[in-house]
């Protein structure tokens, strides 16, 4: 075999990373730079970079997640994405971890190359996971709309994130453990966005924080409405739809500046589906559904069968 057709896969670390970062989104390689637990490989032909794979990984933790994988054009159908997943699984055997879990949207260009390689490669059938929705200015239009103005019970206020004190910001922080609360719904959840505490809106209910509809900052011109989350004695009073609408008119204010913005719905939340579909879908721009898949590395002990 000639040496330029030999498929090289290793962990890069450092400066080796640089010319691989073409490979995947900015979001990712901010991630690698400083999330522990996150792992480029890299696949180079006579020393040419070809591909990346970029998984992550918590300490002590038995499932990864792969977060990209990619091969150049040139390079496809050459064994370099069977190269990548192999040094994924073999890495990952090496640090104990016993299963690994990979996303992609439907409707991606790569999705049915992706879809073929991880069948070749011994992962479960892909299924939905959840959908993710992306608008601008007239899904901000028509949520502001179509909503009448929001008249709050007694007791309740909006209040911006901007304006809640360090202290508050600890109470906050605070709420996660009181309500069990997951890491989705949680602005601690996410240690690689800022907040939008320009649109992020907080409610108080006699001056306590009692919910909040959170936004971060993706990029510049982007915000992902991030979580709705409300203490849970409060749901079922339209609550959650005024925080949702009082963020949108917010943003809407300054869509000039953030003209985009995309929030997901996990399979399963059939409530806010039917809404979404009923009240908001005139205004969305493109709904792409992400599919899962997964593979078991570490068989399971016959304790555990």
């Amino acid at each position: 075999m000639n040496a330029e057709d030999v498929i090289e896969c290793r962990v890069l670390t450092g400066f080796h990373c640089l010319p691989f970062a073409q490979y995947t989104t900015p979001h990712t390689n901010r991630r690698c730079e400083h999330e522990a637990g996150m792992t480029m490989i890299g696949a180079s032909i006579g020393g040419r970079p070809v591909g990346l794979a970029v998984f992550s990984c918590q300490n002590d933790s038995e499932k990864a997640s792969l977060e990209s994988i990619f091969v150049h054009p040139d390079a496809r159908r050459r064994g370099v994405g069977r190269g990548l997943l192999q040094a994924v699984d073999s890495t990952l055997v090496e640090r104990g971890v016993a299963g690994v879990t990979g996303t992609w949207y439907h409707d991606a260009r790569s999705a049915a190359m992706v879809e073929c390689l991880l069948a070749d490669f011994g992962w479960s059938d892909p299924v939905p996971s959840s959908t993710v929705h992306r608008g601008g200015r007239r899904l901000l239009d028509h949520v502001v709309g179509n909503s009448r103005v929001t008249r709050l019970p007694a007791g309740f206020v909006f209040d911006s994130w901007a304006d809640l004190s360090s202290d508050e910001i600890v109470q906050v922080l605070d709420l996660r453990e009181v309500h069990e609360m997951g890491v989705g719904l949680h602005p601690d959840g996410e240690t690689m966005l800022s907040v939008s505490s320009e649109t992020t809106v907080v409610l108080r209910r006699e001056g306590e924080i009692a919910g909040w509809m959170m936004h971060h900052e993706l990029d510049r011109e982007t915000l992902r409405y991030s979580s709705l989350w409300l203490r849970p004695d409060l749901a079922g009073r339209g609550l959650g739809i005024s925080l949702a609408i009082e963020s949108a008119r917010r943003h809407l204010g300054l869509v000039e500046r953030i003209p985009r913005l995309f929030f997901l719905v996990v399979e399963g939340n059939d409530a806010m589906h039917r809404f979404i579909a009923r009240r908001l879908q005139p205004g969305i721009d493109r709904s792409s559904i992400l599919m899962r898949s997964s593979k078991a590395l570490i068989p399971a002990s016959s304790d555990e069968k």
